[in-house]
C-alpha cells in the first residue's frame, strides 16, 4: 500500500470514531468508571498509550495498530532506500558488501555482517547512519506494533507463533525486508521460518 493511502486511512479513522460518539453510541469497549478498575494490559491496551482517546474497542485499536505498522515500514524503507543510494558515493567501499541489521535484546540497532568483512570502524559507521536517518525510530515503531498484534490479534498471522522483544531481536533481518519487493511477505516469511509456534490449546475432557 503507498505511503499517501496509509496517511488518509490514519487520518480519517479518527473521526469516524468520533462521528460514531457523537451519535451515542455506546461501544463494547468504552470505558465506565462506574464498573470499578479495568483491567487495561488484557482488555483494553490503548489506555495505555499517548494519543489513543478516540479508540473506543479493540476492533479500532488493531485496525491502527496495522496501519501503523505499515507506516513505519514504509517510511523504514524510503529513508534506507535513499542511503544505500547514497552509500555509493559516501563510502564506495562499504556499497559492495554484504552487511544487513536487526536489533539487540535492548532493542539498538544491530549490523549483521555475515562474511565478517566489515570492521569495527565500518560498523560503528553504519549504525550511526541508520540511527541519524530515523530508521531505527522507524523500525521500533513497526517492531512494538507488531508485538501488539501479536498479543491482541486473535486471528492474525503473528498470533500463531511466540514473538517477544527477544524474539524479534533474535530473528527478524530488517535489512532484508526493506530491501525486498514485499516487506510484509518477507515478514511474514522470516517469522514462520525462524519463530516458535504457539502451541495450540486443547481441552481434555475426561
Amino acid at each position: 500500500m503507498e505511503l499517501h493511502h496509509l496517511m488518509q486511512h490514519v487520518a480519517l479513522a479518527p473521526a469516524r470514531i468520533s462521528v460514531q460518539l457523537k451519535q451515542g453510541e455506546e461501544s463494547p469497549g468504552s470505558l465506565d468508571v462506574s464498573q470499578g478498575p479495568v483491567a487495561v494490559e488484557d482488555e483494553q491496551p490503548w489506555l495505555a498509550e499517548p494519543n489513543m482517546k478516540n479508540i473506543t474497542s479493540m476492533a479500532d485499536y488493531l485496525t491502527l495498530k496495522r496501519v501503523d505498522a505499515a507506516i513505519s515500514l514504509e517510511l523504514a524503507n524510503l529513508a534506507y532506500t535513499s542511503f544505500k543510494n547514497e552509500l555509493y558515493k559516501l563510502r564506495p567501499e562499504l556499497a559492495s558488501k554484504n552487511f544487513s541489521f536487526g536489533f539487540d535484546s535492548s532493542g539498538n540497532i544491530q549490523i549483521l555482517d555475515p562474511q565478517e568483512s566489515l570492521s569495527t570502524e565500518e560498523r560503528i559507521w553504519l549504525t550511526e547512519q541508520l540511527k541519524h536517518r530515523g530508521i531505527e525510530d522507524h523500525l521500533v515503531d513497526h517492531s512494538s506494533a507488531m508485538l501488539a498484534l501479536a498479543k491482541y490479534d486473535k486471528t492474525g498471522f503473528n498470533t500463531l507463533y511466540k514473538l517477544e522483544a527477544a524474539d524479534i531481536a533474535r530473528i527478524v533481518d530488517y535489512g532484508k525486508i526493506l530491501e525486498s519487493d514485499d516487506m510484509e511477505q518477507t515478514w511474514k516469511k522470516q517469522i514462520s521460518e525462524r519463530a516458535e509456534k504457539r502451541t495450540p490449546f486443547i481441552s481434555v475432557h475426561i
